[in-house]
């Protein structure tokens, strides 16, 4: 499962949210089920970006999001940046290659 979240920033606030984006997933440690995660800065529109997570399966990434890790020290820590408008898409991977 490929979990993507889409978000838009207040004005000018990107370098202090990926600041505190690797702080707080360093904090949280080690989830159970997730196999990669990226942080991906929009190139067209400076306050936008995405958060892609790659999980062994759907019930790995349901448990995650209804953790306390997620509820109560990840989203306190992310949330005020955020202009609201924030998405999350959830995607079945049916396919994928990888190069050197």
């Amino acid at each position: 499962m490929l979990r993507i979240i889409h978000g838009k920033l207040k004005p000018g606030t990107w370098d202090s949210y990926e600041r505190a984006y690797k702080d707080v997933m360093a904090k949280a440690g080690k989830t159970p089920g997730l196999r990669g995660r990226w942080l991906a800065h929009a190139s067209d529109d400076a306050d936008a970006g995405y958060t892609m997570s790659l999980w062994e399966n759907e019930a790995a990434m349901r448990a995650y999001e209804s953790s306390d890790i997620l509820q109560k020290t990840i989203l306190p820590q992310l949330k005020p940046f955020f202009s609201g408008d924030y998405t999350t898409t959830r995607c079945e991977v049916r396919f994928a290659e990888e190069f050197d």
